[in-house]
């Protein structure tokens, strides 16, 4: 078989394998699709857990300022406040 035979195989194969819309860039395509789309819904998932850790932080920023109040707050101002929820 004479060599230069080969090289429109070779070009053709070279082709396949590089060329916009090629054999080997479709499956690349479709991958990196799929990957970035496996990467936006790791993205959303990340920041829902991020909310709703931010919205235990601000929960137990409340709980700890009450019980501030409750530990440093004068004895009679306290009762008050008892009396005052406890009527309601």
């Amino acid at each position: 078989m004479e060599p230069w035979i080969l090289w429109p195989l070779f070009g053709f194969a070279m082709w396949m394998l590089f060329a916009k819309g090629g054999a080997c860039s479709s499956r690349r395509r479709s991958r990196d699709g799929v990957n970035a789309r496996e990467a936006s819904n790791e993205v959303a998932r990340l920041k829902a857990e991020l909310d709703a850790s931010h919205a235990q932080i601000e929960g137990l920023k409340r709980r700890l300022e009450a019980v501030e109040t409750i530990v440093t707050d004068e004895e009679a101002q306290l009762r008050r406040d008892f009396d005052r929820l406890a009527r309601t």
